[in-house]
């Protein structure tokens, strides 16, 4: 089986070690960073097949692009992986920590750092490679034909920068897989009876028509406020004022960060859930004026819902 980390140059490509490192310490871990965290997201066929590509020095191709990318983040997260080990040895007599007189281990607090670094210098690499495949799936037919593509595809809101950029998960890729539960569930809720299976799969292709692309771009915009609404009640995450992330063990010095108070997290539920539907009103005004673009779509009034309403002088009441 191929490897994209396979040697001490190649993890030197993409992290600064010491001279004398010792690659065996991590090579262990670099078979389940790849099969955690890269083969899980593309599929075993299609990961092999960008090992054993051989990368063009200073390409733009999209196989070199993704390929660097992906040897970026397996060497990240094999490290990653590694730190709790890299200075221990397992021995017939216990467990013992390696020491030198020229230098001294780093602080907990120095590896907690590092670790987090480490994890989000992957989590990018991931999301890049994954955006440039998305566009260019021809290069990549083994994935776009896998049903690792089909689950992918399946989102209105595919990457993590995508969903960063309408609200703050500081570009946690943890917090967006953690998230992923609840979008497919505002898209039972919201988008699939309100547009309709066959219109809602045309959304989700690829479109250069103006109104399509406003309506992905509103319909992206809907369910990421649907999310943080439904998200921002069930204690799973941590909100600030600004951002919210998974719940993850809390370091002392981030204590500063200003939590929402239940009262405030309540607020933003409404106000995100109010932002959402106004979303979905926009984009079916956009569907309904454009029959001939959207031409799957069926306006479904609830059957007698005429009987129920009652004309006032100003209003219209159910």
């Amino acid at each position: 089986m191929a490897n994209l980390i396979t040697n001490i140059a190649d993890l030197k490509k993409h992290l600064t070690v010491s001279a004398n490192f010792d690659f065996n310490k991590v090579l262990p871990y670099t078979k389940r960073a790849e099969r955690k965290f890269i083969e899980s997201q593309i599929g075993y066929e299609q990961l092999q097949l960008i090992c054993n590509h051989v990368i063009v020095a200073d390409s733009n191709e999209p196989m070199d692009r993704v390929k660097f990318l992906l040897e970026e983040a397996a060497a990240n997260y094999a490290f990653w992986l590694a730190v709790p080990f890299i200075n221990l040895q397992i021995t017939n007599f216990g467990i013992k920590t390696t020491e030198t007189k020229q230098s001294e281990n780093a602080t907990w607090k120095d590896i907690a750092d590092l670790k987090r670094s480490l994890l989000e210098t992957a989590n990018e690499a991931i999301d890049s490679a994954l955006e440039i495949m998305e566009g260019a799936t021809v290069d990549f037919s083994t994935w776009a034909s896998s049903k690792y593509y089909t689950v992918f595809a399946d989102f209105i809101v595919r990457h993590t920068s995508t969903f960063n950029t309408f609200f703050d998960i500081q570009n946690n890729r943890k917090t967006f897989l953690s998230i992923k539960p609840y979008m497919y569930e505002i898209e039972e809720q919201y988008l699939l009876p309100m547009l309709g299976k066959c219109t809602l799969d045309f959304v989700k292709t690829t479109s250069i028509v103006p109104e399509v692309l406003r309506v992905q771009e509103l319909l992206k915009m809907a369910t990421v406020a649907l999310t943080v609404s439904k998200v921002a009640v069930t204690g799973k995450f941590l909100f600030t004022a600004t951002s919210f992330l998974i719940q993850s063990e809390e370091m002392p010095w981030e204590k500063s960060k200003l939590e929402l108070s239940p009262e405030n997290q309540e607020k933003l539920r409404l106000d995100r859930e109010n932002a959402g539907l106004e979303y979905l009103k926009k984009v079916k005004v956009i569907v309904v004026d454009n029959p001939t673009i959207f031409d799957c779509y069926v306006d479904n009034v609830e059957p007698g819902i005429t009987t129920k309403i009652i004309t006032k002088k100003s209003h219209l009441f159910l």
